[in-house]
């Protein structure tokens, strides 16, 4: 049984590692496929694009993917100040710039974008950025 365990685990590992599933057009990180966007777009119309690709907004789950995204896959348009990411997981790991989240402006910032540095700002929904969407291999 013990056996049959460990050998799971090394199979799933190893499809993690070995990813070479992903879409063309698609660059495999860590065990996921992205797709890095050419053009930018506001939150809301890269989110669906990315569904329609079969994927989701980039949502960061660890510091090292935190430096490949633009648009996040997270905002608090439902609720302010309750952060979820696209698949409706409560924000856990974050990386906010000082300040931030602050909600600056009359229409406030419900969606999380990431600059050059890994810092998070909560910006406009409706402004246009770069984006990437995830899927899995």
């Amino acid at each position: 049984l013990r056996l049959r365990r460990e050998l799971t685990e090394l199979i799933s590992m190893r499809s993690k590692i070995l990813c070479t599933r992903c879409p063309a057009g698609w660059l495999q990180f860590a065990g996921t496929c992205y797709l890095f966007s050419t053009d930018a777009k506001p939150w809301m119309e890269a989110k669906d694009s990315c569904a329609g690709l079969g994927g989701q907004l980039a949502i960061v789950n660890s510091e090292l993917e935190n430096t490949r995204v633009f648009w996040l896959g997270l905002s608090d348009m439902h609720k302010e100040g309750d952060w979820q990411w696209v698949d409706g997981r409560s924000l856990s790991l974050s990386f906010w710039g000082s300040g931030e989240p602050n909600n600056v402006g009359q229409h406030g910032e419900d969606c999380a974008t990431v600059s050059s540095r890994g810092l998070w700002n909560d910006a406009t929904c409706s402004g246009a950025e770069a984006w990437i969407c995830e899927r899995s291999c």
